[in-house]
């Protein structure tokens, strides 16, 4: 008996292998793959209100893409933004898929060509890939999310009595709610990159955040707390400026353009190519207990 218990042990290993959480890239958005021959406006632009303060919003939307709607072949993405100036007149100049020698980048800026002087700007938005547009295999199910990759050029035109930041978050969306990190990302740079996984991942805290109701995230009132990631829908990145002073010598005020974007994660429902090892595993389970039991 004891040696049946034995062999018994062994084949449900061999299927608990087979039904183990199998990492693999999630969505992938990777400015070298050239997925737009020019640039390529978002489908929804932003609409122009205001005369102090001026303002420019595309509306938050998880239903209506934000991605180009042609010239464009790479992953859905979705989300909004909004750019303030509270005295100056002037709007968002680049809204697009952007093609040049870096890559294609999800690109936003700011340009006037007077400068932005006197004015006291502010920047809120998000990008989101959902679930039913990850890889084959990951569109529906629990996924587990295990580790985030991204690379990105970013600058803040600042007036010279205040020095400006430019800050990211992780968005992750599970339960219907969506969250933003306590982990910041310094977007401020020209060639910037960040990456988390595993229990770096796993020590993140997070924040409820509706951008419905406003784009701005205020982390000084927020409550941080444990997030599960093992039922993500959606996953993406939150932008902020708060607020800075335009320089009239910067004709542009910000830019930002997302180079590269990668979830990676995992489920419990075997993959296609572990189908035939767990088969197996039953099989060989099936044939030893009947010769056992023959005996």
């Amino acid at each position: 008996m004891n040696k049946l218990l034995s062999i018994t042990s062994s084949a449900f290993a061999f299927t608990a292998l087979a039904l183990s959480a199998q990492a693999a890239t999630l969505i992938s958005y990777d400015a070298g793959n050239n997925y737009s021959a020019e640039d390529s406006d978002f489908s929804r632009r932003a609409t122009q209100s205001g005369s102090g303060p001026y303002v420019s919003t595309s509306a938050f939307s998880d239903s209506s893409a934000l991605s180009p709607s042609s010239d464009y072949s790479g992953p859905t993405f979705y989300g909004g933004y909004q750019y303030t100036s509270s005295d100056v007149e002037g709007y968002l100049s680049r809204q697009q898929v952007r093609t040049n020698a870096a890559g294609d980048q999800i690109f936003l800026q700011a340009y006037r060509g007077g400068g932005w002087a006197g004015t006291t700007l502010s920047l809120h938005g998000i990008y989101l890939f959902k679930q039913q547009d990850f890889n084959s295999g990951y569109e529906t199910g629990a996924i587990t999310l295990d580790g985030i990759n991204m690379s990105w050029t970013g600058y803040i035109t600042a007036g010279d009595s205040e020095p400006s930041s430019f800050d990211g978050r992780i968005v992750i969306q599970t339960g219907g709610d969506y969250y933003v990190s306590d982990a910041v990302i310094d977007l401020a740079q020209n060639s910037g990159s960040f990456a988390i996984s595993g229990s770096t991942l796993d020590s993140v805290q997070w924040a409820i955040y509706d951008p419905t109701s406003s784009f701005n995230f205020d982390a000084g009132s927020a409550s941080f707390n444990d997030v599960s990631l093992d039922s993500i829908t959606a996953v993406g990145l939150y932008f902020e400026e708060d607020g800075w002073t335009g320089s009239g010598g910067g004709s542009t005020s910000f830019g930002l353009g997302i180079k590269s974007f990668e979830a990676t994660g995992s489920t419990t429902i075997p993959e296609p190519e572990h189908m035939g090892i767990l088969l197996g595993a039953v099989c060989i389970l099936g044939m030893l207990l009947r010769r056992r039991l023959g005996k």
